[in-house]
């Protein structure tokens, strides 16, 4: 098998994590987890409360795109973000294998950044499939974690921003699925994998291709 990174893309819930920890525990890979990295060097500002899971208490930190600040913590988050993702290939480059597990936001970074990590690497795009992305809607509503909108959110006229909410939250996710698909190498349907476990061989046999 190459020692090429694999770098695991993706929405939110969609498997990356969850792939990363199984080739890190099965396979020896080194797990490079962006999202918890982000929140370590937030943790001195972002305190979870009592058996709520970081990446919620980031969720709650960064708060909705119509929130007072948001914008300045949006700056913020992707700052670390371009930070953690360049030491994580920067890592990749001791032969041993690797996988970066990036955050939701990482097509957000900077376009040569991006041609970086698929030029040394493999990226993978866990698909989320549209029928499956209003559940996100309501997991976002339920349980936030942070977000970075850019550009995608405005009310439009006469709507209030819970109104406003859904339709530019689902534009955001179409507007991120050919983001992904753009920068990907392969694509695999998040879902069926999730439906049809096929374990890490398997998993690494779909994406070597």
């Amino acid at each position: 098998m190459s020692v090429e990174p694999l770098v695991l893309v993706g929405m939110s819930g969609v498997g990356k994590s969850f792939w990363a920890r199984r080739l890190a525990e099965q396979r020896g890979f080194v797990r490079h987890d962006c999202d918890g990295e982000i929140g370590a060097r937030l943790s001195s500002i972002v305190t979870p409360a009592p058996g709520e899971e970081p990446v919620h208490a980031l969720g709650r930190w960064m708060g909705m795109p119509w929130s007072e600040g948001y914008a300045t913590r949006e700056a913020r988050y992707l700052a670390l973000e371009e930070a953690v993702t360049r030491e994580a290939l920067d890592a990749c480059r001791d032969g041993r294998p690797h996988v970066i597990d990036t955050t939701g936001s990482v097509i957000y970074l900077p376009d040569a950044l991006l041609e970086a990590l698929r030029g040394a690497g493999r990226v993978v795009y866990l698909r989320t499939p549209e029928a499956r992305r209003e559940a996100m809607l309501r997991r976002y509503l339920e349980e936030p974690k942070p977000v970075v909108w850019g550009d995608a959110f405005a009310c439009a006229a006469g709507e209030t921003p819970s109104e406003a909410l859904p339709r530019c939250y689902a534009s955001l996710l179409a507007w991120r699925d050919r983001r992904y698909a753009a920068l990907a190498h392969v694509v695999i349907d998040g879902a069926e994998l999730e439906a049809n476990d096929p374990g890490v061989e398997g998993f690494l046999a779909r994406i070597s291709g």
